[in-house]
């Protein structure tokens, strides 16, 4: 779920964010595309295979011929929600676009059925977070979660961890162990994912059973690509929310991610060590 910032509103600041790679890893760009496609054909395949109701999806101005063929070949629907500025990187909010043209999208959902798709736009219209995330496949507790999270910050990574058991908590530094790695969500920004929502604490049942279907889903459309991800978010990582950037696998790790920088601004520190299994 996102939230939608309308410009005629207060401005508040863009919730963009820049991947940082490090130097020399010219293999992770390739990969991080791969991990992109893989997760589009998963999400639509997801819907195809009725593992939920409906996807959100954006509708490109530059090769939106092209992704209604591929819509229409999965025997899928669109229906528009709004026309939203175009993105690169990751961003928790959707800027509203008066026009329609290069630099925008169309962002809406996708379903088997026209039913799913109204039902959808009464709770995306009265922005019902709960009953959204519902019809997108998502645990009940993980919904609920996201929306009381979601009340407090635009990036509830922290949030999650304090509601997780954990090992050490000492001046705002959580360190997680034995975390179950398909549930991991604060390496999104990257496209590393299994889940494409946030679970209510990173132990939740509901959340790792959801996670392995999509898994099992993602390793049957490509494999290898799959391994590839799952090795990385096997190693240990670092989320920190500081001076506006996030650093992720920092030494001792690799460090395959150096982390990413955002337009907010967050002078209190606050971290979370995953160490998954």
């Amino acid at each position: 779920m996102f939230q939608v910032s309308n410009q005629q509103a207060v401005k508040e600041p863009e919730s963009y964010s820049t991947i940082m790679i490090k130097c020399g890893r010219r293999d992770l760009v390739d990969l991080l595309e791969s991990i992109h496609i893989l997760s589009h054909s998963t999400e639509i395949k997801s819907v195809v295979k009725s593992l939920r109701d409906v996807n959100v999806y954006y509708l490109s101005s530059s090769n939106y011929d092209e992704q209604l063929e591929e819509l229409s070949n999965n025997g899928l629907l669109f229906s528009p929600l709004i026309r939203i500025k175009n993105f690169c990187g990751f961003s928790n909010v959707l800027q509203i676009s008066d026009e329609i043209g290069p630099g925008t999208s169309v962002y809406g959902i996708i379903s088997k059925d026209s039913s799913s798709i109204k039902k959808f736009k009464r709770y995306f219209d009265s922005g019902d977070d709960y009953n959204m995330g519902l019809m997108l496949g998502y645990p009940e507790c993980c919904c609920r979660g996201y929306v009381d999270y979601s009340k407090r910050t635009p990036d509830p990574i922290y949030e999650i961890a304090k509601n997780t058991p954990h090992d050490v908590y000492l001046n705002n530094n959580l360190i997680i162990k034995d975390i179950p790695w398909m549930i991991q969500s604060h390496m999104r920004y990257f496209e590393l994912r299994i889940i494409p929502f946030f679970p209510c604490n990173y132990f939740c049942d509901e959340a790792q059973k959801t996670a392995k279907e999509w898994y099992d889903l993602m390793y049957s459309i490509d494999s290898c690509t799959t391994e590839k991800l799952k090795s990385l978010m096997l190693e240990p990582s670092t989320w920190s929310l500081y001076n506006a950037q996030v650093l992720v696998n920092k030494p001792p790790s690799k460090a395959n991610f150096i982390g990413y920088a955002i337009s907010y601004y967050f002078p209190q520190k606050m971290e979370v060590d995953f160490y998954p299994m």
